[in-house]
């Protein structure tokens, strides 16, 4: 076990992500990129906001919206899955013979 890799272990047979161990995204990184998007938008909106800000603002709202749709995709999936997972298997019956 090292500070880069808290989750490794000696033989380095098994190593965890030293980030977190969350695949799809935490709760907090959807609340900030939901709050990235917002706040793009009041600037790229607003006329308080110079051009060159306004531009980059868009820029950064435009890709959280697109790493928010991305996460939301997943979601669905992950859920038709588990609907699929939880209905009843349609068997046939074959003539006997």
């Amino acid at each position: 076990m090292s500070a880069l890799t808290p989750d490794c272990d000696p033989d380095l047979s098994t190593c965890g992500s030293p980030v977190g161990s969350t695949p799809g995204g935490s709760v907090r990184s959807t609340v900030v990129l939901l709050a990235l998007v917002t706040v793009a938008v009041l600037a790229v909106t607003g006329d308080a906001v110079p051009g060159a800000v306004a531009f980059l603002a868009g820029g950064v709202g435009l890709v959280s919206a697109l790493v928010l749709g991305g996460r939301g995709v997943r979601l669905t999936r992950r859920a038709v899955n588990a609907a699929a997972s939880w209905a009843p298997e349609v068997r046939r019956s074959r003539p006997a013979g």
